[in-house]
């Protein structure tokens, strides 16, 4: 599963951090394909309450406009200099996930990019991310490393009711990254042991370590670049990453309530609550 179209969504409230501006950079330059930017203008700048008692409200749009406007052109210059291709939409209406979805139709390998932020500020389209129809890279305010760190979650036994294409999807992205990036790559799967099974961990344990290591030896994966983790995954994959630096998260993002378009599995919606890193959405 090779990248081919960048889809980066700025929230015209806060536009981006200097840091999301250099990975964007980083992955285009390494797929050389132009990037399409879509911008939400419709929250604008977040501005005091009192501020309508100070300014005539028209003025207020018409300066917050102009000062889009050149943040664009600020933007495209950017890329330009670095010569880079972009194109910048600028969002209409409430419908991002429709607008997203039509730019990823014409090309199925794309990767939407979105910058995180706190979760008092964070965009509606956060409670939207299983209506997009591509992998959903969130960016957090930590510098990459050199060379990138990446670590994918997978779930060889199919325990949580996830399809098996999931983890190919995650493993398939992670070859590409690894190739394009010089990446170092590693997969994690978490087995939790009831307590009420203590007596039959041992055998818990070799079942997965064992489907585990038939899960690497199918992917090409060395012994160095698998672990089996014990415990609640949204517990123990926060504390891996932090202990070995991981900069980017593969995990796999289901819905998995098919009347709700809002519901995440209960690991990946645990860590985008507070993200322990870059995380990386990937759908079946």
């Amino acid at each position: 599963m090779k990248t081919e179209q960048l889809i980066w969504f700025i929230d015209s409230r806060y536009f981006y951090q200097n840091i999301s501006l250099d990975k964007i950079v980083h992955l285009a330059n390494i797929h050389q394909k132009k990037i399409t930017i879509i911008i939400d203008a419709r929250g604008k700048s977040p501005t005091p309450w009192y501020s309508h008692l100070l300014h005539d409200e028209s003025l207020l749009f018409n300066d917050e406009n102009i000062l889009l406007a050149e943040k664009q052109v600020k933007l495209l210059n950017f890329f330009k200099m670095n010569a880079i291709k972009a194109d910048i939409m600028i969002c209409p209406s409430i419908d991002y996930t429709k607008i997203i979805n039509k730019e990823i139709a014409k090309n199925t390998n794309s990767l939407v990019v979105i910058e995180d932020t706190q979760l008092s500020k964070r965009h509606p389209i956060f409670q939207m991310l299983t209506q997009i129809n591509a992998p959903i890279l969130l960016l957090t305010n930590k510098i990459w490393k050199h060379p990138i760190n990446i670590l994918g979650a997978i779930d060889p036994l199919h325990e949580n009711a996830r399809p098996e294409t999931i983890d190919e999807s995650i493993v398939e992205l992670m070859a590409h990254w690894g190739a394009a990036l010089k990446a170092k790559q590693c997969i994690a799967h978490c087995c939790y042991i009831s307590p009420v099974l203590s007596q039959y961990k041992k055998k818990i344990m070799a079942e997965h370590q064992d489907a585990l290591k038939d899960f690497s030896k199918k992917y090409r994966l060395d012994k160095d670049q698998q672990v089996l983790l014990e415990g609640q995954p949204e517990e123990r994959l926060p504390t891996y990453i932090k202990n070995n630096q991981v900069d980017v998260l593969f995990i796999g993002l289901v819905a998995r309530n098919k009347l709700s378009q809002f519901w995440i599995g209960s690991t990946t919606n645990a860590l985008l609550t507070t993200l322990p890193c870059d995380m990386l959405l990937v759908k079946h």
